[in-house]
């Protein structure tokens, strides 16, 4: 009817969705549908038709539209739904050529130990005039920088329940109680869980691989460092039920009991 005023029929919303990131290491058709099937029945409420992104930088042999599609096929035949591909040199093109989008995922940096170089600004790169190079040799404009401000962990009381999911954005996670099995955390930087570990924890969700997860109660679903995931159907006898530390080691996620 004319007059009526009518609500919009959908509404944008931002969120903050975590996706898996499906890396493909050798490009075997038979033997990757295979072996996904066989990680996907490891833990199928967990993983079955789990949305993931593809990553085909490290593939090797590289593979072409045709292929791509093809894997496409065979990972949903597998029990995992790829809904885009990496936004890399390789991915963004063959993101376009089979139809789906290309997403920007958090870089990966190697664990060296050391802490990264500052990137530099456009002033450092910039040809400096002579007057500029003056002030420089006489010290002029070594003026102290303010330290950066330290940003404080997002502190949450357990238990986080199922279905719940929490992001720590910039900052690490502390959870003073347990973390239900369906339940996710996750922080750009480490978690903690003051409690048991039953849902999923991801920590450098940003990409940081120095990330570090902490829980009292071991017994989780799914843990994730800077992208790197590993699955559980059950903890094993070592280590289920105890207090342990999860890091990043060489690309594999490893665990270990934590010392009285």
């Amino acid at each position: 009817m004319q007059g009526m005023l009518f609500a919009p029929a959908f509404e944008l919303k931002s969120a903050q969705m975590s996706l898996m990131v499906l890396s493909i290491r050798r490009f075997d058709l038979d033997l990757l549908q295979i072996e996904i099937a066989q990680h996907v029945a490891k833990a199928p409420a967990l993983l079955k038709n789990a949305p993931v992104v593809l990553e085909l930088a490290q593939a090797d042999p590289a593979p072409g539209a045709h292929q791509v599609t093809n894997l496409l096929m065979r990972t949903q035949a597998a029990g995992l739904r790829v809904v885009a591909l990496v936004a890399d040199a390789i991915g963004e093109p063959l993101a376009h050529a089979v139809g789906l989008p290309a997403l920007t995922i958090g870089p990966r940096r190697k664990n060296t130990g050391e802490a990264p170089a500052p990137a530099e600004t456009p002033e450092s790169t910039a040809p400096a005039d002579a007057a500029t190079t003056a002030e420089l040799s006489t010290g002029a404009t070594d003026v102290p920088q303010p330290e950066p401000t330290p940003v404080p962990p997002l502190l949450l009381p357990g238990p986080i329940r199922s279905g719940q999911q929490i992001y720590a954005k910039g900052r690490d996670l502390i959870i003073t109680g347990a973390v239900s099995a369906g339940a996710e955390v996750a922080a750009d930087g480490c978690v903690h869980v003051y409690g048991r570990l039953s849902g999923k924890a991801l920590a450098g969700a940003a990409g940081d691989v120095r990330a570090r997860i902490y829980c009292l109660s071991f017994a989780p679903e799914l843990v994730s460092i800077a992208g790197n995931f590993k699955v559980f159907e059950s903890a094993p006898r070592d280590i289920a039920g105890k207090a342990v530390e999860i890091y990043l080691n060489e690309g594999r996620i490893d665990v270990r009991p934590l010392k009285a």
